[in-house]
């Protein structure tokens, strides 16, 4: 979706030796106003060759690009020339870098921080996912919460979210630094801050009064009857004016619901106040678990929580608590007054540190002024929510401006690791982030935008210069969560460039827009396509069995028996292997070009997601039936359940998740003491999972686990890296690309059998499926060999860059051949 943050998901809950042997299974390896000068940072955190670096920088965007979306209008990073400049003279601009599958702005995040692939990490779909219960139900968790929250489905308490595949909570990314001495902090960064402010379940509400309501009245109208329990206790407005009384019935009154009461009222309300439900307490809310049940902060969520939407009182517990935290060192002066950093399932235990969350804990930090003093951005604006409360301005509205001038404010209060987050440009976000629109390419909204965000990566880096933090002695790394596919038919000037003339993308052509992604509903589709015997098995109340999709243009499937004993269908179930090759089949209508475009691009049942690494062992229940990759103009859903056929939504135009290169394919940029200065380097193949082992080879520091990714030894120079990798380095690099064609999600061997696997699952029939059978086995036998080699090569590169071993060229021409060899096989398989 053409946002990380914006709830665009169907039914998204939001407001994430010996000793290391078993420390690595953890992680089972599938294969301000005025510029301040900076006080030092923590004299425990020294990092890099001959601890020359004193601060670490990371910054990664949201669907901002290096590749042009038009030919002739400059791309994102070309009209961000203050940082396109910066690491190309300074460091290394990696340009054929590559996300991961399903590609979308949380699995992205979370693979670059930890350096695993999602299957890994728990979040093979995201920015929601689907869970199907054993009686075949559905629920859709948001990916976004705490590292350590569980599933936010309220039946499912005790499963994390984050969650690797022998079921615990994955280590969490700041660790290596905080044992190291250094505070870390995070700037709305996907799962390391709260991403919740919630304290209590609310049972009925919150909602207003449709009418006054006079003493004595024993039925009152309100706004949705949503939530509310014959015999349940409710409050009826707040603070003096508030009284509690008990429903008795819930009917509609004329065209409005309304709460028939036991007893009359004994106050006056108008209309407009409030009406809730019990508020029993969350356990597993942030507010709960982080601060405590009767905690102020507690206190002030379920206020929150208790308001009635859109309204301030809503906003203020998550502007408060929301988007910012520091994780910090033992001992450090930063955490004094924070909470315990509670991480159950780190390896090795995590006990005696500290973390503070929320700017109203954190802007006194940095500023020296009480969290009712607003924090400047770079551009000069107090950083406010939609209602102009200091504070957390919510993921939408994380504009470089925002996110820079808090790794600005931390960095110069001592915290020297800052991971932060910016939302990206193409879409207009309104005041904060309360309204959503889609650009086209060098319309001006965009390019403004672009040039905003330029302009604050020059105060930016003119501001840390001041401060002494620069290349010589910080790390910095830049990328991005994913690449886009934009969806449109020609602005009304198709010579624009954007910069010296706007693209007009905003009159109508033939009558409809020239911007937006073409909306289908999945269900409909099904209903009006399949044979009448298959569709009448997945459609209406009183079939036997139920469908879902989480909604995308690559969207993933559910299908499941309904009933005790039901759950999700199996693999070589004939129901759905005749869904598949139905579905394979779709049509819909373009509504820019008039023709009838065949939907399905490519199939990955779950023998071909384990290739992909989209399947988890750590929680079976969120594993999809399959993965749909469509034509990436169009976004399939099946809610809400009237989404036209097909249409126009002009409110969406970047589509992401699927496979198309311009989705695929990324950017990475290194600056800072050990990297080489190459300029762009648009040859060597990267992804998501070698963001975390090149920063922590640059550091010095290691992860409790081995990771996915390799060291990219093209960036770095050779004291800045183990000696290792060193010896051999030519035939290394040969090994490491080898590597990421063998393993990557986007390398050759997964994309090769993806090509392989989608005609054979389309193929049968419900007499004889035998093609089908015989592509099982052969995608078992090359996932087990890839495995094995990857499993060797990643041990391998683990000691090499992290266990101070060495080894001979032999080793290493031995594994790149067995590499190169199980892909050519693979790709010699297609027609």
């Amino acid at each position: 979706m053409p946002h990380a943050r914006l709830l665009r998901f169907r039914r998204l809950l939001t407001a994430g030796a010996a000793a290391a042997l078993a420390a690595s299974s953890l992680l089972t390896a599938g294969a301000g106003a005025g510029v301040l000068a900076a006080p030092p940072s923590d004299a425990g955190c020294r990092l890099g060759p001959n601890d020359s670096v004193r601060h670490v920088v990371y910054v990664q965007f949201d669907n901002t690009h290096f590749l042009r979306d038009r030919p002739g209008v400059p791309s994102d990073l070309e009209q961000m020339p203050h940082l396109l400049d910066f690491m190309k003279s300074n460091g290394t601009l990696l340009t054929n870098d590559h996300t991961i599958l399903i590609s979308h702005t949380g699995g992205g995040i979370l693979s670059s921080l930890t350096g695993v692939y999602p299957d890994r990490h728990g979040q093979t779909v995201s920015n929601s996912y689907v869970r199907t219960s054993s009686t075949g139900a559905f629920s859709f968790p948001s990916t976004f919460g705490y590292w350590t929250d569980p599933v936010s489905a309220a039946n499912t308490p005790t499963v994390p979210n984050m969650i690797t595949p022998t079921g615990l909570i994955p280590p969490a990314p700041w660790v290596p630094f905080t044992r190291a001495g250094c505070d870390w902090g995070g700037i709305a960064t996907a799962n390391t801050v709260l991403e919740n402010n919630t304290s209590v379940f609310v049972n009925g509400g919150p909602t207003p009064l449709s009418a006054n309501a006079a003493i004595g009245d024993t039925m009152i109208l309100i706004g949705s009857t949503t939530g509310f329990r014959v015999g349940a206790a409710i409050t009826i407005g707040s603070g003096a004016d508030a009284e509690t009384a008990t429903v008795a019935a819930i009917s509609p009154f004329g065209s409005l619901p309304s709460l028939t009461l036991t007893s009359g009222l004994t106050k006056a309300h108008a209309a407009g106040a409030v009406v809730y439900g019990p508020t029993p307490t969350n356990p597993n809310g942030d507010m709960t678990k982080v601060f405590g049940e009767g905690s102020p902060e507690w206190i002030e969520g379920r206020a929150s929580q208790i308001s009635l939407p859109n309204t301030a009182g809503r906003a203020l517990a998550q502007t408060d608590f929301v988007g910012f935290s520091i994780h910090c060192a033992q001992g450090s002066a930063t955490c004094a007054s924070g909470q315990s950093d509670v991480l159950p399932d780190e390896p090795g235990g995590y006990t005696g540190f500290k973390a503070l969350h929320g700017a109203q804990h954190i802007d006194p930090l940095l500023t020296g002024n009480p969290a009712s003093v607003a924090v400047t951005g770079l551009d000069g604006n107090p950083i406010v929510d939609p209602f102009g409360q200091p504070g957390f301005p919510g993921f939408d509205g994380v504009s470089a401006a925002v996110s820079l001038a808090y790794t600005a404010e931390m960095q110069e209060a001592g915290v020297p690791v800052t991971f932060s987050y910016i939302s990206d440009a193409h879409d207009n976000h309104g005041n904060a982030g309360n309204i959503h629109v889609a650009y086209g390419p060098g319309s001006a909204g965009y390019v403004a935008q672009l040039k905003a965000y330029d302009d604050a990566f020059a105060s930016f880096f003119g501001r840390l210069a001041a401060d002494g933090i620069n290349k010589s002695n910080t790390m910095f790394v830049f990328t991005v969560d994913e690449g886009d596919h934009f969806v449109g038919s020609e602005p009304s000037n198709p010579g624009c460039d954007g910069v010296t003339t706007a693209c007009d993308w905003d009159s109508l052509q033939n009558g409809h827009p020239r911007v937006g992604e073409l909306n289908a509903n999945i269900a409909t589709l099904v209903a009006n396509q399949f044979p009448t015997a298959l569709s009448s098995q997945f459609q209406g109340s009183s079939a036997p069995n139920a469908f879902t999709v989480h909604g995308d243009d690559a969207p993933t499937f559910y299908l499941a028996k309904k009933g005790d004993g039901g759950g999700q269908l199996g693999q070589t179930n004939p129901l759905n292997r005749a869904f598949e090759r139905e579905v394979a089949k779709l049509t819909a209508v373009n509504q820019y070009t008039g023709a009838t475009d065949t939907l399905m691009v490519a199939m990955a049942d779950q023998a071909e997601m384990k290739l992909l690494h989209m399947y988890t062992t750590g929680d079976p229940a969120r594993n999809a039936s399959f993965a749909y990759f469509a034509n990436p103009d169009y976004f399939l859903t099946d809610f809400p359940s009237n989404t036209c056929l097909t249409c126009i939504n002009p409110l969406f135009a970047w589509n992401h998740g699927d496979i198309q290169p311009e989705i695929a394919t990324t950017w990475l940029g290194f600056v800072g003491p050990g990297v080489r200065v190459n300029g762009v380097d648009g040859t060597t193949w990267t992804d998501h999972a070698d963001v975390r082992p090149t920063i922590l080879s640059a550091l010095g520091l290691k992860d409790s686990y081995q990771d996915d990714g390799r060291v990219i030894l093209e960036a770095l120079n050779g004291n800045a890296v183990a000696g290792g990798l060193n010896i051999h380095r030519g035939a290394l690099m040969k090994l490491d690309a080898a590597y990421k064609q063998l393993d990557a999600p986007f390398g050759s061997l997964a994309m090769d059998s993806l090509a392989y696997a989608t005609p054979r699952i389309r193929s049968g029939s419900d007499t004889d499926d035998s093609t089908y059978v015989a592509l099982q086995a052969k995608l078992a036998d090359w996932g087990a060999r890839r495995n094995d080699i990857a499993g060797r090569i990643n041990n391998l590169l683990d000691r090499l860059s992290f266990g101070g071993a060495s080894t001979d060229q032999r080793t290493i021409d031995r594994l790149t051949a067995e590499a190169k060899a199980l892909v050519a096989e693979v790709h010699a398989a297609l027609p």
